[in-house]
C-alpha cells in the first residue's frame, strides 16, 4: 500500500541550493581525497553527494547557513593561503585551545557540521577502497569465490 513521505513541520519539499554553493561543498568534497591522497575517482559520488545536501537541507533548515558560510569561509582561506593551504587550514586547523566543547566560532561550525560530515561521507560512499577495503561497499561483500580474497572475516 502506498504512503505519504513522512515529512516534519518546516519541510518544504526539496530545497534549491545556489549553484555557487553546491560548486563550494563539492569543492570541499573533492578537496578531501587530494588533502588525504585517497586515490579515488570523486566524480561518481557527485550525484549522490548532490542529494546529500538536499536530504541535509530538507531534514534540518538550519544547513542552508552552514553551506553559505562554508562558502564564504572557504573563499576567505582560499584568496588568503591559496588553494591547497586554503583547504588544508580548513581540515586541520584548531581554532581554540584548552578542552574542547561546543562549536563557538564559524570555522569550527563548519569543520563539525561540513567538513567532518563531508569526510564521513567521502569514506562512505566508496573511498574506504583506497585503504585496502575488501568488503566494502556492502554489508556482506559478495559472494564466495574461488580465487578471490574472502568477503568476510573468517576464523584463521
Amino acid at each position: 500500500m502506498y504512503q505519504n513521505r513522512a515529512s516534519h513541520a518546516l519541510d518544504q519539499g526539496s530545497p534549491k541550493i545556489p549553484d555557487d554553493v553546491v560548486e563550494a561543498m563539492w569543492g570541499i568534497f573533492v578537496a578531501i581525497g587530494d588533502f588525504w591522497v585517497l586515490g579515488d575517482d570523486p566524480e561518481p559520488y557527485r550525484l549522490r553527494f548532490q542529494a546529500f545536501l538536499t536530504n541535509r537541507i530538507a531534514l534540518n533548515p538550519i544547513y542552508s547557513n552552514l553551506y553559505a558560510a562554508a562558502l564564504r569561509l572557504v573563499r576567505e582561506l582560499v584568496k588568503a593561503h591559496g588553494k591547497a593551504k586554503g583547504y588544508e587550514l580548513l581540515f586541520t586547523q584548531k581554532p581554540r585551545s584548552g578542552p574542547v566543547g561546543p562549536p563557538q566560532t564559524e570555522l569550527e561550525f563548519i569543520q563539525l557540521y561540513v567538513t567532518n560530515e563531508f569526510i564521513s561521507l567521502r569514506l562512505a560512499l566508496g573511498s574506504f577502497k583506497s585503504f585496502g577495503a575488501v568488503n566494502y561497499c556492502g554489508y556482506f561483500g559478495g559472494a564466495n569465490i574461488e580465487g578471490q580474497p574472502t568477503p568476510y572475516r573468517t576464523h584463521e
